[in-house]
């Protein structure tokens, strides 16, 4: 039996074709920026920025300044200079840890009006122009200054104190992307343009993952893709040609026979209705192999698709590989729980959730091995 560690293999030169191929969608004057928040959607977001710079990126967006922090600083020990990438960071300006944001060239996206004051505020102090995105609410109601915002605003003569602020893009966010023909999209569309004719030097962003897939009237000047670059999107009627980069290995701890009428797991669930032979594999919920897979998942085993029986354990999950010839098992000592037999998509769709949410789970404990 092998001893190796559970595991995830990441396929960076996929990541990079994948960036590619959502680049070349796009018009040439059109930027592909590179969303590599939540620890690149689970896959550890400064190995896949590094990845993705050397294939040519050059602006990375998070969501949260500390993710931002983390990912300058690895530029900068890679000898990236801080004035080569732009990190923006989609929480705001955060006033407490204002002086970060000069410190480390982190560009803040403005999501309401009293953060655009006290960016001006900061440009005032400092005597130069302060950096930012702004963010509008276009129809979504989830971050962003609204229309009625942004005219009061502007009717309350602050337009020459916006003087002090570089606005390098104005963004939004489609709310019903991933269905193509929501008319939401359209509505948000329209509006964004009415919007931003108020900031007319700076370049626009509309569109996430599926935004980009919908047309190139959702272009404009950069694009902002997430999870299309680790290889999923939810709609199946478009044309995606990008792969999923990920794959779950775990070892094999154990191979038993069982006889009939014998329980496994907590709570003596599973009862054999048969003699059978089952292999404790290592990986379990504390790393993100969720507990509801009890009842749908699917292991690779030898190039066989064995099912859990059982509760799925912490540290620990059980699967029935009786139907699995004995020359296989003496020859492989590591299972796939995740890969292209059963993706994100797959698991998504048996837990009734999304593809961001399965990779965003998975856990911190198993390593991220990393090839090109």
């Amino acid at each position: 039996m092998s001893t190796e560690l559970s595991h995830f293999i990441i396929d960076l030169g996929q990541l990079t074709r994948n960036w590619q191929w959502l680049n070349t969608k796009t018009d040439a004057n059109c930027h592909t920026a590179c969303v590599v928040k939540a620890d690149g959607y689970g896959h550890g977001m400064t190995a896949v920025a590094f990845s993705l710079f050397e294939a040519g990126c050059r602006t990375f967006c998070v969501a949260r300044l500390e993710e931002a922090l983390q990912l300058r600083n690895f530029l900068i020990q890679k000898n990236v200079g801080i004035d080569v990438v732009e990190i923006i960071s989609f929480d705001g300006l955060q006033s407490s840890d204002a002086a970060l944001y000069e410190q480390y060239k982190i560009i803040p996206a403005l999501k309401q009006v009293s953060e655009v004051e006290f960016s001006i505020n900061i440009a005032r102090t400092a005597a130069k122009k302060f950096p930012v995105w702004i963010q509008l609410d276009t129809g979504m109601n989830r971050l962003g200054i609204s229309e009625n915002e942004l005219n009061s605003f502007f009717e309350e003569g602050f337009i020459n104190d916006m003087n002090g602020l570089d606005v390098k893009v104005v963004m939004s966010h489609l709310s019903c992307s991933d269905s193509p023909n929501h008319s939401a999209n359209e509505k948000q569309r329209t509006r964004f343009i009415k919007m931003s004719k108020k900031f007319q030097t700076a370049s626009l962003s509309l569109s996430a993952s599926h935004g980009l897939l919908i047309s190139k009237n959702f272009h404009f000047d950069i694009t902002r893709p997430g999870i299309a670059l680790y290889g999923y999107q939810d709609n199946p009627g478009v044309n995606f040609g990008c792969k999923p980069i990920l794959n779950w290995m775990a070892p094999i701890l154990q191979i038993r026979d069982i006889n009939k009428g014998e329980q496994i797991g907590y709570g003596a669930d599973y009862t054999a209705s048969q003699p059978m032979r089952i292999a404790t594999i290592g990986a379990g919920y504390a790393d993100g192999y969720n507990r509801s897979l009890s009842s749908f998942g699917k292991i690779e085993v030898g190039g066989y698709i064995c099912k859990p029986v059982g509760r799925i354990s912490m540290d620990s999950l059980v699967i029935d590989i009786s139907n699995v010839p004995e020359v296989y098992l003496a020859e492989i000592s590591q299972v796939c729980l995740l890969g292209e037999h059963y993706n994100a998509e797959d698991m998504a769709s048996d837990l009734s959730t999304i593809s961001y949410e399965i990779l965003t789970n998975l856990g911190s404990r198993p390593k991220r091995l990393y090839k090109k």
